[in-house]
This record gives C-alpha cells, sequence and structure tokens, in this order.
C-alpha cells in the first residue's frame, strides 16, 4: 500500500509559535501510521523554513525534541516552491500553525499557489474568520448574536480619542474588553474597568493591530463547540466549558498556568446545547469554513447566547478542547486526523486552486 505524504507545517512568526509546536506533536502521534507517512516543515520566528531530517529517531523521540525550538535534530533550510512539493513527494499539507501568518489566509495562499491540497479553510475564509470586526458583521447579518462593540484604528490614536472613548462609554459599560482585531489566543487583549484603563489598554492593543475592537464583557459561561466538515454537511461535535483560571481566559491561563478547567460535555441544558451547536454549524457556513473550527460563545447570565469568536485552526494540545470534544463524541485522536486530511484531498479533488477556482469535471 502506497502511503499518503503529510507535509506537517509548525512553528510560525506569531507569537503563537510554541503552541504551534504543541499541536504539532499530538498530530504527529495521531496520525495513522499505516496509511501516512508525512515531512516535518518548521517556520521560525524569522519566517524561515526548515526541513527536519529524522532519520534514525522514531516518532517518540522526535516528538520529545520538537517542543523545544532549540532542538537537536538536523534540519535543513528551504525555500516553498514546486520543486519543494516534488523534491519531498508531498501529497498534502497539514498547517498546524496557530495566529498570524497560519491561520489568516496568507500560508492558505502560498499553498493554493504550488496547487497541494492542505487541512482547513481557505484563502477567503481564513482571513474573514482571523478578522473579528469582519467576523462580526457578516455573523450580525446572518442573525446570530453577539456583544455590542466599537471599533478603533491605530490611526485614529494619533489624534484626540476623547470623542471615540465617549462614544464607546455611551455604547458599552465597564468592564469593556479591549483586542486587536486581528490575533489569537488571547494576545494582546485587556479588560479596562475605568477611563484611564481604557486609554491605556486601547494603546496597548494598537501595538498588535491596526484595528482594536472596544466589546461590551458578558458576564456568564464560556462555551466552546467543535465543528468538523466540508462545505456542505458539516456537523457539530458538541459543547465544552472553559472554567478560567484567571479573571478571563487569557494567554496564560490558556497555555501557562495549567489551573483553567476544562469540562466536557459542558453542564447545561440539552435544548441550549443544541442551539449552540447549531449556530456554530450556521457560523461555519457563513465564513465559508471547511475542514475544522472551533467557535467560542458565552451563555449569559440572561440566558442569551452570544458567539464570540471563530478560529480555523485550533490548538491541538494535550488541554485543547476540540480534540476532547471529538473524543467525547467517540472518534480516537487517530480517527480525526484521517477525517482531517480526507477533507482536505476530497476538495482538491473536486475543486481546482485557480483564480475562478473551477468545478472540476
Amino acid at each position: 500500500m502506497v502511503k499518503t505524504n503529510v507535509g506537517v507545517i509548525f512553528g510560525g512568526v506569531s507569537t503563537e509559535h510554541e503552541v504551534s509546536r504543541s499541536s504539532a506533536v499530538h498530530v504527529l502521534k495521531s496520525l495513522d501510521k499505516n496509511r501516512f507517512s508525512f515531512t516535518l516543515f518548521e517556520i521560525s520566528k524569522a519566517g524561515e523554513l526548515y526541513v527536519y531530517d529524522y532519520s534514525g529517531h522514531d516518532i517518540e523521540s522526535i516528538c520529545s525534541k520538537l517542543q523545544d525550538i532549540n532542538n537537536d535534530l538536523p534540519k535543513k533550510k528551504e525555500v516553498f516552491s514546486t520543486e519543494l512539493v516534488s523534491k519531498y513527494s508531498l501529497d498534502v499539507i497539514f498547517p498546524v500553525i496557530h495566529g498570524t501568518g497560519g491561520e489568516d489566509g496568507v500560508l492558505q495562499g502560498l499553498l493554493e499557489l504550488f496547487d497541494i491540497p492542505y487541512v482547513g479553510t481557505g484563502v477567503a475564509g481564513s482571513a474573514v474568520a482571523f478578522d473579528k470586526v469582519f467576523t462580526k458583521e457578516i455573523l450580525t447579518v446572518r442573525g446570530i448574536r453577539q456583544a455590542a462593540y466599537v471599533v478603533l484604528t491605530s490611526d485614529e490614536l494619533r489624534y484626540d480619542i476623547t470623542e471615540k472613548i465617549r462614544n464607546a462609554e455611551n455604547r458599552l459599560e465597564y468592564p469593556i474588553f479591549v483586542k486587536p482585531a486581528n490575533g489569537g489566543s488571547s494576545v494582546g487583549i485587556f479588560k479596562a474597568k475605568n477611563r484611564d484603563e481604557l486609554i491605556k489598554s486601547v494603546f496597548k492593543a494598537a501595538k498588535y493591530d491596526r484595528k482594536i475592537i472596544l466589546e461590551e464583557s458578558i458576564k456568564g459561561r464560556e462555551l466552546e463547540c467543535a465543528v468538523i466538515g466540508g462545505y456542505t454537511g458539516a456537523r457539530a461535535l458538541g459543547v465544552g466549558e472553559i472554567i478560567p483560571c484567571n479573571e478571563f481566559y487569557d494567554y496564560a491561563a490558556k497555555y501557562i498556568d495549567e489551573k483553567s478547567k476544562v469540562v466536557v460535555p459542558a453542564q447545561i441544558p440539552p435544548e441550549t446545547s443544541s442551539k449552540i451547536m447549531s449556530e456554530a454549524v450556521l457560523a461555519f457556513e457563513a465564513l465559508d469554513s471547511h475542514g475544522l473550527a472551533r467557535i467560542d460563545f458565552f451563555l449569559g447570565e440572561d440566558g442569551e447566547i452570544y458567539l464570540n469568536e471563530i478560529n480555523t485552526m485550533p490548538g491541538f494540545t494535550q488541554i485543547s478542547m476540540y480534540p476532547k470534544l471529538w473524543r467525547h463524541a467517540g472518534g480516537s485522536d487517530i480517527d480525526l486526523m484521517s477525517e482531517l486530511i480526507d477533507l482536505a484531498i476530497e476538495r482538491k479533488s473536486s475543486y481546482k486552486f485557480l483564480k475562478d477556482y473551477t468545478k472540476n469535471d
């Protein structure tokens, strides 16, 4: 049996580089070795591409070292090209990169230029889902409830922003969350409890993105839903709950403190779970998602459901929600990776990566 060669790309230039390394370890361990071989690529924090030579190392040895940026596994610097795809006989790419440069459509565009199938959402869907402003605007049209918000830009911060702050205060009550429009893993997110904190938080968030969202704080529970599937027939796997150890689910609470609790399934009424799963699939389809997504919600104290954001390449670490929900739905980690890779190959066999995206015969 000829194995499908999966190019697993991890790392990246974003603040989520280390998280990506942990996710890549999980992906490698979960590949069906009877069906798939793999070639391992790293994008360094400087944006350079390396391919690993892991001959003489078993999978456990590779994975034990991979999370260390300064590991001693031999690797060679390469340039992504048509020749590279041919040289390593790549059949499909699993771009397990989170955040800027990996989840925002940039890498997806590159892969489409080289006409190779890849796991996850396409160029437009990735870019739109990564931008919280675009996401909110599209989902508002679809009738999906979200937290009230105000948008500022870093250009506006060069001038007197008193009027902008007053406008935000007229529309939102404290505490107010301040977020970069583009970003992940809660990096650059701040919770402001008064005007002074709000102004400081806006300038801090502007270091991460040109667009900044000021958003009302929803008192309630943090819920997450996993979705898997193609452009049609996507299905929700279930709903889990995050109980953060910090004031909100920030980067430290997600990846450092390890005191936050992940509860699967969420202890909520069945009708609430069904509504969240239904809205998750609706959002998945509205943003032209493909393969997988984790969609985050708040269940307010008022009983209302508010969609928070959509993640087109959610974490695959040991404590990540997506694989936990998959397992609770009855699947194995091997089954998950196989289905995601199969979806990627099926999409490529159905659609050409051309400007007109012509349907294949």
